[in-house]
């Protein structure tokens, strides 16, 4: 039985007022044991017979009276009951008028702040409490969406590294081929030993200045003619129809002759637009016409040799056109910039405006370089995991370039999803999970923007992950400094919260209309929390709690400490000023 300290007096609906016997200090001593008093955010109990009704503290208030001892109040509101041990969301019974309440045993708080299992993770403890142990099941929060929240410095990073580094020193040697985590990592906070120890761990350490030590093994054959028309960032009505073309020519993989019969023709047959434009589009895989001139007058192609005309279309002429020479490139890659300047070309023929296509040519020759220094074609998605022997893979991003920090992540969240779509339809049920993990996500998932139309189908990528992946055992893990700029379809879609501290109206805004789990109350107290604190809440969670969330071990911990100037191994303590401007 808990400690008794005051009964009810009102209860109207789910708001309680209670009297206490008398104004308790900060702490009780029952037995011998320490016990934290009532404070705001804490909770009690009331007993309806068998039935135990848990309240949470909402306010507290002394009423003065002159010559008699001050009484005092608190105001509680109902959250649900207990059943055989478990903590149960919701209403049963009322509280009735005259009943005690109580300080919460440690076996009632096991049934709010933890699960039954032995898969608990050990967040950190009650912000008003310290004796309060917080922990959340590691079986309901992992398979699931989650968001965490909160300004620089609050504590974020920490927060998502305890997530991961505590499940992946859950799993078993056998079981972490079926437990993956892809972080894509935009700062390069996630390197060295943090989370996990780095031989558990594969790390492709990215750039698009040079190329990458590592790269991301990936089938070309993967990317469809679709995922083309987003690399290029292909406007619909004039580039998407000459980058399918493009793909589709580059698929078919034509041999050598198949151009030179193309070309012999457009010179047999006078199209003096179309060959002016391969020569000027192709010159750097053409050779054999710097002596081919055009008869104005005769309207027809001739080799000028020795001061000797050879047309095109005499017997004569015929060796010349044998002799052109066409290196068609090996590299699909390069092999698709071939084919996308031998459509431009056929397109400046056909009449089309150049200019609205040739931003094509630079585009795809910039992606090809990209890619090149990025991905592994001659490798397999597959073993992104290093042939599945680890189950952490760290995508650092802080080297790529802004089109491609958006790019990476799409691919691989559409790969992950493919390849998990296919293992559930090939199994008939779920045998892997993988969840992404996006830090500052906001750079990569925000709202549509208008200059570049291929963001929303990037975007897409993501919300079909939010929408569907649960299904198939793909789950999103976000973090962010400024939710709204988020897309509200993500968002409304994740399952559980870590907000820390939030000072911009706008994003605590989007949080209160995402978060239906939290009620005004709770976020009031978003705009004061300090570093690593938080509010919790969603479906893991039997309530809102108020964590503070427990450092990692400092070699766990991701580079992201705020900077320190002044004091002992301060910055402008520093004496070591050499490679500095």
């Amino acid at each position: 039985m808990g400690t008794t300290v005051g009964r009810i007096i009102e209860v109207n609906g789910l708001k309680i007022k209670a009297k206490l016997f008398e104004l308790l200090p900060p702490y009780l001593t029952t037995n011998g044991k320490r016990e934290s008093s009532p404070k705001i955010n804490a909770y009690v109990k009331t007993k309806i017979g068998v039935d135990t009704i848990i309240c949470q503290v909402d306010g507290e208030y002394s009423v003065e009276k002159e010559d008699e001892v001050d009484s005092h109040y608190l105001d509680l509101s109902v959250k649900g009951y207990l059943d055989n041990g478990t903590f149960i969301q919701g209403l049963r019974v009322l509280p009735i008028v005259s009943a005690n309440i109580e300080l919460l045993e440690e076996c009632d708080l096991r049934c709010i702040y933890s699960d039954k299992n032995n898969f608990d993770l050990e967040l950190g403890h009650d912000i008003f409490d310290e004796s309060k142990i917080i922990s959340v099941s590691l079986n309901k929060l992992i398979p699931s969406h989650i968001g965490v929240f909160g300004n620089t410095g609050s504590g974020k990073s920490n927060t998502i590294a305890k997530i991961l580094s505590s499940y992946s020193d859950a799993l078993s040697a056998s079981t972490k081929q079926a437990a993956k985590f892809v972080v894509i990592d935009l700062n390069n906070e996630y390197g060295g030993n943090a989370i996990c120890n780095k031989e558990r761990k594969v790390i492709y350490k990215l750039s698009t200045r040079k190329d990458s030590e590592k790269k991301i093994p990936l089938n070309l054959d993967s990317l469809s003619e679709d995922d083309f028309v987003v690399l290029m960032n292909a406007s619909q009505k004039t580039q998407v129809p000459v980058v399918k073309t493009a793909y589709r020519s580059m698929k078919e993989d034509h041999e050598t002759g198949y151009y030179l019969n193309y070309l012999k023709n457009v010179i047999k047959n006078s199209r003096r637009a179309l060959l002016n434009s391969i020569r000027h589009h192709l010159e750097n895989y053409i050779y054999g016409l710097e002596h081919l001139k055009w008869h104005s007058t005769a309207q027809k192609y001739y080799f000028e040799v020795d001061g000797q005309k050879h047309y095109c279309e005499n017997e004569d002429g015929e060796k010349y056109l044998d002799e052109l020479i066409i290196k068609v490139p090996g590299d699909p890659l390069d092999r698709f910039v071939f084919e996308l300047y031998f459509a431009i070309a056929k397109e400046n023929e056909n009449g089309v405006n150049i200019d609205f296509i040739m931003p094509l040519a630079s585009r795809a020759q910039k992606l090809v370089d990209d890619f090149k220094k990025i991905f592994d074609f001659s490798g397999n998605f597959e073993n992104l995991f290093d042939n599945k022997s680890k189950n952490i893979a760290i995508i650092q991003l802080a080297n790529v370039n802004k089109d491609m920090k958006e790019i990476i992540p799409s691919i691989i969240a559409t790969n992950i999803f493919k390849k998990l779509q296919e293992v559930k339809e090939d199994k008939d049920s779920i045998s892997q999970i993988v969840s992404i993990v996006v830090d500052e996500a906001h750079n990569i998932l925000y709202e549509g923007d208008s200059s570049k139309p291929t963001h929303a189908t990037i975007l897409e990528s993501f919300e079909k992950v939010v929408k569907e992946g649960r299904k198939f055992g793909v789950f999103l893990m976000l973090a962010s400094q400024r939710p709204s700029d988020i897309s509200p379809t993500i968002i409304s879609q994740l399952h559980n919260y870590f907000i820390h501290k939030l000072v911009n109206p706008s994003d605590i805004s989007i949080i209160r209309k995402a978060v239906a789990y939290m009620d005004d109350k709770a976020m009031d107290f978003v705009t004061i929390l300090s570093p690593g604190e938080c509010i919790v809440s969603g479906t893991a969670f039997q309530m809102p709690l108020f964590v503070y969330v427990s450092q990692l071990e400092p070699i766990k911990r991701p580079k992201s400490e705020n900077v320190v100037l002044f004091g002992e191994g301060g910055l402008l303590q520093c004496e070591d000023l050499e490679n500095t401007f």
